[in-house]
């Protein structure tokens, strides 16, 4: 350790301590004249010394060092010195010792201490200024010139120096802090520093005004800090909670946080919720790379389609807010139409030109509301009324739609425990053979009643499916639907299967086949008896779902593509999916009686079917007329002109009466 500290002496201490030990044996041992105690006065010198740099240990160390010099010269003399000598000299010369000791072990700690105190300040970017109120005089330390970019020489030439390089934009701040700190008020402001070679420095300045006894204000003491590295990296956090980085657009926290502190001041307000019709066909289409171009383009055309000072902000996916303040209701519909007019012009992705048309909700302050996220929510309900009325409109939000989404909220709310509560139940609607009048399965299609009254499936089903409780309601349809089919078979109702309805969601969760097992498994029911139905639409999404379709067929559970001809899906996207029934859905029956070029498409549609060995099922049979048309069609039917969706107990019923007519026709053929 002594070693160590040993190379830390500097050169210049060796060469005194040497000389100084020389010097005073020369003194000692050859000078004709006396000078007692010389050897000791000189040599305490280079005993405070190494104690200033090697502390007590280094002093005494070196204490004992020169004494064995001084004895090792002219052991003679010391040798016959009495004890009692000895003893009294080293007594009278203690204080000398201990004081030189201490005199360098105390200036070495000082100088540690300062050394610390340096390199703290020096590793956190502090540096201390001070302003002469009487003198002017400008006094600061190294440190703090460094931070300006210049010397401290050049500083105390130029007491305003600081002034100059003070970013223009911030200098304002810096002098009403002067003012302010003239009054006697301390101050703490963030501003930048423009650099002589070009380089921005942000720094923190607190300054504390000082008084003499008196009371009168002599100057003012300050500390800076250089903030720049943690006000780059605030920055960059701040970007990343509140920029979108695709397009570099305010996301939704920003804009919600704007919104609201625009709401405070009181001003009028629009509030634009765009969604792009069929950008998720472009994203699987022609990859995500392609989409993220796309969602580039269509940031750029919204942002030239405003006004200065509207404000546009991605919210997600290829829905993005725009809001538009202090305009009329006549001035907002300008802009809607402008938007409109404008994303309807092609975009080009990879060479190829394409449509992505804007549906657009519109909620106004105060009118509609009066706070941030209840304006988003209503501008959102409106886009979707958009979307319902044809897409690529807009709609403004209106007491309607208010009602419409207080419904919504209720039913959400009471949805929640729909299963809980015992509220849903699943009935049953038959499937006949039409050429043999045969059953051949059954459908099982959810129906919920609350205290609100029995509601709709098309009004709960999209409730649970952007909420996602269609997950759990999915499953537990299933699972009614299994234990029906084995109270069926118990009771003689055996060798029809049941369909249970698949929404795209479901299809495309990732533990969706696990799940399907588990619950057939559970209820022991053979995976041929279920027949999964999902829709056309659902074939948009193959690629994320082919996975899983592929395993329910390996399981062995039919697949069924329903509301064939209605989707968005070409004849082409069959070839993607091996199907076991085909439903067409009912409108192509309706006017297929009455229209020859109809009725055309729907044969060949059947035709199709069959070629594809799939069970051909037309929805909607409701009279006799268009159960005759069908029979020749050698085709299977579903409508209210058999039944209509019936509680288990009734489709029990009718399943009886139904097959007690079958035999009393049969009786009379014969």
């Amino acid at each position: 350790m002594i070693k160590f500290h040993i190379r830390q002496i500097p050169a210049h201490v060796w060469v005194i301590s040497i000389l100084l030990l020389s010097l005073s044996l020369y003194f000692e041992l050859f000078s004709n004249t006396p000078r007692t105690g010389t050897f000791w006065v000189i040599n305490l010198i280079s005993v405070t010394l190494f104690s200033y740099h090697l502390g007590l240990v280094g002093g005494i160390a070196v204490l004992l060092l020169i004494l064995g010099v001084r004895i090792g010269v002219d052991f003679q003399t010391f040798s016959s010195l009495s004890t009692t000598y000895i003893i009294r000299a080293l007594i009278v010369n203690s204080i000398g010792f201990i004081t030189s000791i201490s005199i360098g072990y105390l200036a070495g700690k000082l100088r540690s201490k300062e050394r610390k105190i340096r390199e703290i300040f020096s590793n956190n970017d502090i540096t201390f200024w001070t302003r002469d109120l009487i003198t002017g005089k400008v006094t600061v330390s190294e440190g703090n010139a460094e931070v300006y970019g210049v010397s401290r020489k050049e500083f105390e030439k130029k007491p305003d120096l600081w002034k100059e390089q003070i970013h223009p934009e911030d200098l304002p701040i810096l002098l009403n802090a002067i003012d302010k700190q003239m009054t006697g008020e301390k101050t703490s402001i963030v501003y930048r520093i423009h650099r002589a070679d070009g380089e921005i420095r942000w720094v923190e300045d607190r300054g504390t005004p000082v008084f003499n006894k008196k009371g009168v204000l002599t100057k003012i003491d300050g500390v800076i800090f250089d903030v720049t590295t943690s006000k780059i990296a605030k920055d960059q956090m701040n970007k990343m909670a509140y920029r979108d980085s695709l397009t570099d657009l305010p996301n939704r926290n920003w804009f919600q946080n704007y919104l609201q502190t625009a709401l405070e001041k009181h001003s009028t307000l629009a509030v634009m919720f765009i969604d792009f019709d069929n950008f998720k066909r472009i994203n699987d289409t022609f990859g995500h790379r392609a989409g993220d171009f796309l969602l580039r383009q269509i940031a750029n055309r919204l942002q030239s389609c405003l006004r200065e000072g509207d404000i546009v902000s991605r919210l997600g996916g290829d829905e993005f807010l725009v809001l538009v303040e202090n305009a009329e209701v006549n001035e907002v519909i300008e802009i809607a139409e402008r938007i409109i007019r404008e994303m309807n012009d092609p975009y080009t992705v990879e060479g190829t030109e394409i449509l992505a048309t804007p549906s657009i909700g519109i909620s106004l302050a105060p009118e509609s509301g009066n706070d941030a996220e209840s304006l988003i929510e209503m501008a959102d309900f409106a886009m979707y009324l958009a979307k319902k009325r044809g897409k690529n409109n807009y709609q403004f939000y209106n007491d309607e739609l208010n009602k419409q989404m207080k419904r919504r909220t209720l039913l959400e709310t009471r949805l929640h425990k729909a299963i809980e509560n015992e509220e849903l139940e699943v009935y049953y609607q038959p499937q006949i053979r039409l050429n043999t009048g045969c059953l051949a399965g059954a459908e099982a299609l959810l129906r919920w009643e609350c205290d609100l009254g029995k509601i709709s499936p098309e009004e709960f089903i999209p409730i649970a499916e952007d909420n996602g409780l269609i997950i759990p309601i999915g499953e537990w349809v299933l699972r009614e639907a299994c234990k029906h089919l084995k109270r069926f078979n118990k009771n003689g109702m055996n060798g029809f299967p049941i369909s249970v309805n698949l929404s795209t969601k479901q299809l495309m969760h990732p533990t969706i086949v696990d799940r399907i097992k588990e619950i057939l498994f559970e209820e022991d029911v053979k995976p041929q008896m279920i027949t999964l139905e999902i829709t056309e639409s659902a074939l948009l999404f193959y690629e994320d779902a082919k996975q899983n379709i592929t395993e329910l067929r390996c399981l062995g559970v039919g697949i069924s593509l329903d509301d064939f001809g209605v989707g968005f899906s070409s004849l082409s996207m069959i070839k993607n999916i091996e199907v076991d029934e085909l439903k067409i859905d009912k409108s192509f029956l309706n006017d297929a009686l009455e229209n020859k070029r109809v009725r055309s498409l729907l044969e060949t549609i059947i035709q199709i079917g069959k070629n594809l060995e799939a069970k051909v099922v037309i929805e909607g049979v409701e009279t006799a007329v268009e159960m005759e048309f069908l029979m020749k069609q050698q085709v299977y039917g579903q409508g209210y002109f058999y039944s209509r969706p019936l509680t288990v107990g009734k489709f029990e019923q009718w399943y009886n009466a139904f097959y007690r007519k079958e035999k009393e026709n049969r009786l009379i053929e014969k």
